[in-house]
């Protein structure tokens, strides 16, 4: 069912400014490498979140899901298969959002990102619950 929570979609779009920023910035390390990646998941699960009414962990699946789906893409050159060498500033963003790369480590950092997401939306619940208890 289609929905959507505001709080959810200002939070996707200050995610795709830390991931922008992360991209345009920070061109190696940990911070480039892994938490890039482990953000992703979060961004799609929330964006996700915004937009559908679902269950987090269906929602948080689907996202994690989708990053290993363009891993797994990477590892068959899908930028390559779309002639996304050009230099035009729309080449340049696909390229870094379909990512050029094949990694396995890629696949942990997705793992940690399904987690955290999972994780937040365990927690955010838990303290709704204990709050409206003691009302």
């Amino acid at each position: 069912m289609l929905t959507f929570q505001p709080r959810y979609a200002g939070l996707a779009v200050l995610l795709l400014a830390v991931e922008v920023a992360i991209a345009r910035y920070i061109h190696t390390g940990l911070i480039r490498s892994f938490m890039g990646d482990v953000l992703v998941v979060v961004l799609v699960f929330v964006a996700l979140r915004a937009c559908i009414k679902s269950p987090a962990k269906c929602l948080a699946l689907m996202a994690f899901a989708f990053a290993c789906c363009i891993e797994a893409l990477q590892a068959f050159h899908l930028v390559d298969l779309l002639g996304l060498h050009a230099q035009t500033p729309l080449h340049k963003v696909l390229r870094i959002a379909l990512g050029a790369t094949f990694d396995m480590w890629d696949f942990v950092a997705y793992a940690c990102g399904y987690a955290l997401s999972i994780s937040v939306e365990f927690w955010k619940n838990r303290r709704n619950y204990i709050y409206k208890s003691h009302k």
